[in-house]
């Protein structure tokens, strides 16, 4: 590992503390208004995946957009569910470390080998409208 290596990781895990701790106020606040359930059900949600939420939060939106632009996905083509659905398996995914280090590579190498949403993100390639059809 480079010093490089050592400062990114040391900034991340600093940056993910810091998103878990105000993910847990802002739902410690929805709680307290009453409004937790009804917004985590906008988001197709509920309370019992809190815990996992807060745990996978670290990154888990920006790992899948980089991903889907690595690969030629267009977000905007997706329906919302499939999107939505792959957001939370990217929130659970226990790989994280691998998909950045995979992400941060200028190497061709498969994600398919650990990535969980291999499946949907190769059926959304494989439905992807040309750019200029």
């Amino acid at each position: 590992m480079t010093l490089q290596d050592f400062r990114r990781a040391i900034s991340h895990r600093i940056d993910a503390g810091r998103k878990r701790r105000q993910l847990k106020r802002e739902l410690a606040q929805l709680a307290a208004m009453g409004s937790l359930d009804a917004v985590l059900a906008d988001v197709g949600l509920v309370r019992s995946q809190v815990e996992s939420l807060i745990a996978g939060c670290d990154g888990s939106g920006e790992l899948l957009e980089q991903m889907l632009s690595r690969l030629g996905v267009d977000a905007a083509q997706l329906p919302l569910d499939c999107l939505r659905d792959m957001t939370w398996t990217c929130t659970t995914c226990p790989n994280k470390r691998q998909c950045r280090e995979w992400l941060f590579s200028i190497e061709e190498t498969e994600c398919r080998a650990f990535c969980p949403n291999a499946a949907q993100l190769d059926d959304a390639l494989s439905k992807q409208l040309p750019a200029h059809a």
